[in-house]
């Protein structure tokens, strides 16, 4: 059933970024078609204005207020396939985020803020001793709706944690592997800067789901923070659950700073305890580097509070090619219980794709 649903989540993803490829061939066809036929038609006047004004919409040349299309994507098809196909999905989701949108414009409401989208794409290949066909895809995709006060996000991921995704795949909790789902999922505040808020929507498996998540953070010095958040939630499949995080981190520079992090998770299903203290230190290099060590040990409490895995890694990211494209190696050593705790060191290669309208 996994496997099932991980080629559905990449089959309807690929078949996003290909629709909104044909749609934006579509719309540059037509804008290119309207432009010549004004040109013919010297005569025509009213009909000119007109054309030029659809193709003006088709390409986005200008800024339209009322729909807040300001995004210029007229370039697509004409910079080569890397170029092309990025903006292509810059297109298609940008298009996508401003039509739900419109939906939710009303008298007195921001008619005028474009909706804002931000996400990633992550594709890898992590082998281990023991098992080198290891593949990972990720994605993550959060829209934010001006229309209704920036107090409602839509939210599509492969995982339900939107603190932090566990980069190496082999490294993620044994005890919740449905959480490696597709998640789609609204996420709602009373107001964008309430501190509590609200989701529904599927998760796990295609569980339906509903959560509330009262997070805050504590400023001790200029350098110094904690981090936390506390919510209950409700899987229609895995029944009740509690969740709890804390992350105290310290800034030693403008290049460096680390991190304590502690979890704890209870799902009524199973009645444990899933626990998580990691330790992660962040060094930013010149030229668009970065270091990141990660050291972790997860847990649970049946049938004894004890470990049930450990991990270690040094994670390189770098830009490469253009502003939006990253590469990551990250070499690591996994523990596992159920492997009686042999060492297993592999390394993870990956591209990232970030993307933001």
């Amino acid at each position: 059933m996994h496997t099932y649903l991980s080629k559905l989540t990449i089959f309807l993803l690929l078949s996003f970024l290909l629709s909104a490829n044909a749609l934006a061939n579509e719309i540059q066809s037509k804008a290119e078609k309207l432009s010549d036929e004004t040109r013919k038609d010297a005569a025509g006047a009213e009909m000119q204005a007109n054309n030029e004004q659809i193709v003006e919409q088709y390409n986005n040349t200008q800024s339209n207020q009322n729909d807040n299309e300001g995004q210029r994507y007229e370039f697509c098809g004409e910079l080569g396939w890397l170029n092309n196909n990025y903006c292509y999905l810059n297109y298609g989701v940008d298009a996508t985020a401003i039509t739900i949108n419109n939906w939710f414009k009303h008298e007195g409401g921001d008619n005028l803020t474009p909706a804002a989208t931000k996400g990633r794409l992550r594709f890898g290949w992590e082998p281990r001793s023991g098992d080198f066909s290891e593949l990972d895809f990720r994605f993550r995709i959060r829209v934010k709706l001006p229309a209704l006060e920036d107090r409602v996000e839509l939210l599509l991921s492969d995982d339900e944690d939107d603190v932090r995704q566990q980069a190496v795949k082999a490294a993620r909790s044994s005890q919740l592997r449905g959480r490696d789902q597709t998640v789609l999922a609204v996420q709602f505040k009373n107001s964008a800067t309430d501190k509590l808020s609200y989701r529904v929507g599927f998760g796990r498996g295609s569980q339906l789901y509903t959560r509330a998540r009262f997070s805050d953070q504590h400023r001790f010095t200029g350098a110094s923070s904690l981090r936390y958040f506390a919510e209950t939630n409700y899987y229609s499949g895995d029944k009740l659950g509690f969740e709890a995080n804390a992350e105290y981190g310290f800034v030693f520079d403008s290049s460096s700073t680390f991190e304590l992090g502690n979890s704890f998770r209870f799902r009524n299903k199973s009645s444990d305890w899933i626990w998580r203290h990691e330790f992660r230190y962040l060094r930013l290099g010149d030229d668009d580097t970065s270091y990141l060590f990660t050291a972790s040990v997860n847990g649970a409490s049946k049938p004894s509070y004890r470990k049930q895995q450990m991990f270690v890694s040094l994670r390189y990211k770098r830009k490469i090619l253009r502003e939006w494209l990253f590469l990551e190696i990250e070499p690591f050593v996994l523990w596992l219980r159920e492997e009686n705790f042999r060492a297993s060191p592999g390394i993870a290669i990956r591209t990232e794709i970030h993307f933001s309208t």
